[in-house]
């Protein structure tokens, strides 16, 4: 059984955010799939049609205008400047932040893949299906510099790089592998220290608080070093000054001024290394493989985008090994940051993937689920039956031709848009949120991270949900700060979403479905509708699902009404005749709602079936545990904003939120 996620008994050590999540099911609790149809014909067994949906949008709901092959020519071996190909950008960004929209009359349209990846994903939790599209590619890394001495990575990152930190210089040999040569010591130091007000304007470094700041490597001469506390310090420090006794490289790093609402850095000290020896150590090429499997988007953004600071005679900083063994650690600064290693990853850095039970990855389980059986598959090319077609076709979702168009955008003015606050890429190295937790206080010493035993200890959260939230309107979802945007233009987005209570309308095609898969369908369609016109789900709560952009703020939220199942009679009645009347003859009817329930039921059977997920709360699969938890994330209107916003780093009252590392408690105690 997989380690089960505890809410802190304390308020004080919960944390709160935009999203929760609907746990992993146990792994004998995988639904397997039915037998396959053959895939060149017709089962009379089974059932061939389309479910007509209407969709409403119940807050502004934004998908990107996507790129078209001229977009990628314009760019295409440009060698035009800085300057240039930021005119070019902002030339084109008024149609590149557009809603995806028909060319033919600039309707907005709403993508079949983003309504298939939207119904896809609820299937999958309610159907106990294996955990798709994770991948393992994104090794993680930490620093813990100055956490205190309870922090669950203090000591981790002590016994890895504590005293062992050395300097020197990249260089690819011609059999491909990395190795450093050692810097020469100063003052028997591998590096040493100055401090930004000692050094020259000369020496034409930017410093750490202008707009334009950047990781330095500058030539440079130094002397006089003296030991202040555990640091040894450099006070003289020039260009070119031959009466220096030392040369090498300063070096700089990150401004740390990542979420400081004041925008100025408490960085005071850069690096001195000295010149490069003839002394080499090779570098381990797992760990090389490692490092750019976790580059940073600061690192890819300054450094190179592929391999980052891997460039010949670059300085860099490592961990000293033993005589004979191959550096596993190294950086672009002294406190850089070290691999997660499991003990089941044999020094390797570990991925999300690590922390999946086996049974849940495709890679690892060849059995077939129903979410792979009827949305078919794409695999590793080293596994047999690789790809397989899916049985289920969405259509795009057409704007309703009575829409009026003063109704559909939130802004009717064609060039106006709204610049929303920013929202950063999910942050799994937050693994108090994405990892189960299990001890009751949440004592911070206890927490599991990246670094514990997986499976045994933790495993991921589950599946990755957002809240709907109260209230959601164009002006809550505009940044207020306008003197930010002007700082950071190049940080914020804009947006042309359209607004709440528009209709859209779409076909979900379906080839060959067996009760059981067409009721999963119907029930999982059924969630959206309006309480009083749902059919298999009967309770006073609403439900809606999320689609496109701006989920964080409660953007996205849609209700699926009025859907009619029909069903084509191929061998009865289409293929007995070519006509009906003047048109021609194509089998299909109306079926009736008794007959739809009569899926949903076999549907349900057969998951709460006791040799399928081993509960059977007298035939209610919304009394199941996990089910209980998807309906509490889709419950809408949803949560008040300040109950699921993002903590922050630096707020007005509280100072840094996740200092303490809060736990997220289960969805039920939000």
């Amino acid at each position: 059984m997989n380690p089960k996620h505890i809410t802190p008994d304390s308020k004080n050590r919960r944390a709160f955010a935009p999203y929760n999540f609907v746990e992993l099911p146990d792994e004998n609790k995988i639904v397997v799939a039915q037998e396959l149809p053959k895939q060149n014909c017709y089962d009379i067994q089974r059932h061939t049609g389309y479910i007509q949906c209407n969709l409403v949008t119940e807050s502004p709901l934004y998908i990107r205008c996507g790129l078209i092959p001229d977009d990628f020519k314009k760019f295409e071996n440009r060698t035009c400047n800085h300057e240039e190909l930021n005119q070019l950008i902002l030339e084109e960004q008024k149609r590149w932040t557009d809603f995806f929209y028909n060319p033919a009359n600039n309707f907005p349209i709403i993508p079949g893949s983003s309504l298939r990846g939207m119904i896809r994903n609820i299937f999958e939790i309610v159907t106990y299906s294996k955990l798709h599209q994770v991948s393992g590619y994104q090794k993680l890394f930490f620093r813990a510099v100055a956490a205190p001495d309870n922090d669950p990575l203090t000591y981790e990152y002590k016994r890895k790089i504590y005293d062992k930190v050395k300097a020197g210089y990249l260089q690819q040999q011609s059999d491909g592998k990395w190795y450093i040569f050692l810097a020469k010591t100063v003052e028997r130091q591998p590096f040493v220290w100055v401090k930004k007000s000692a050094i020259p304007r000369d020496v034409g470094l930017i410093d750490v608080n202008n707009i334009d700041y950047q990781p330095q490597y500058l030539k440079v001469r130094f002397d006089e070093i003296n030991k202040i506390k555990t640091r040894y310090i450099a006070n003289q420090v020039s260009k070119d000054n031959l009466n220096h006794q030392y040369k090498g490289y300063l070096v700089t790093s990150g401004n740390m001024m990542e979420g400081n609402p004041e925008g100025k850095s408490s960085r005071e000290y850069h690096c001195l290394i000295g010149e490069k020896t003839d002394n080499y150590v090779e570098i381990d090429p797992g760990a090389v493989e490692d490092y750019r499997a976790a580059l940073t988007d600061f690192q890819k953004k300054y450094f190179d985008q592929e391999n980052g600071i891997l460039k010949n005679d670059y300085p860099v900083f490592f961990c000293e090994t033993k005589l004979g063994e191959k550096v596993t650690l190294f950086g672009h600064s002294p406190n850089f940051r070290v691999p997660y290693t499991p003990p089941t990853k044999n020094g390797r850095a570990t991925s999300v993937t690590d922390f999946i039970p086996p049974k849940f990855k495709s890679s690892e389980n060849p059995e077939i689920d129903m979410t792979e059986a009827i949305f078919g598959w794409v695999k590793d090319k080293k596994l047999e039956n690789q790809t397989r077609a899916g049985r289920v076709f969405i259509t795009d979702a057409l704007l309703d031709s009575s829409t009026p168009d003063e109704q559909i955008w939130c802004q009717n003015n064609p060039d106006e848009r709204i610049t929303p606050p920013i929202l950063a890429t999910p942050k799994p190295t937050t693994f108090q949120h994405y990892l189960v937790q299990t001890d009751p206080e949440a004592k911070r010493e206890n927490l599991k991270h990246y670094g514990s035993y997986p499976i045994k200890d933790t495993v991921i959260r589950g599946y990755k949900l957002y809240w709907h939230q109260k209230d959601v309107s164009s002006s809550s979802i505009r940044e207020s700060n306008e003197e930010e945007i002007s700082n950071k233009p190049k940080q914020y987005t804009k947006i042309r979403p359209i607004n709440s209570k528009v209709s859209f309308h779409f076909k979900l095609y379906f080839d060959n479905l067996t009760d059981e898969e067409l009721g999963a369908l119907l029930w999982v369609l059924d969630l959206a509708k309006e309480k009083e016109s749902r059919i298999y789900v009967k309770d006073d709560q609403e439900y809606r699902f999320s689609l496109g952009m701006g989920k964080p703020f409660g953007m996205g939220a849609v209700k699926l009404t009025n859907q009619q199942l029909w069903l084509s009679q191929r061998q009865e009645k289409r293929y007995q005749k070519l006509f009906n009347e003047n048109n021609w003859e194509t089998g299909n009817y109306n079926d009736t709602e008794i007959e739809a329930e009569v899926f949903v039921e076999s549907f349900k059977n057969y998951l709460l079936d006791k040799n399928k997920i081993g509960e059977n709360p007298h035939g209610n699969l919304e009394d199941v545990k996990r089910i209980k938890m998807l309906l509490a994330m889709l419950s809408f209107p949803g949560k008040s904003k300040g109950s699921v916003r993002y903590m922050q780093i630096e707020h007005p009252r509280n100072k840094n939120e996740y200092d303490e590392r809060p736990v997220l408690p289960n969805p039920f105690d939000v």
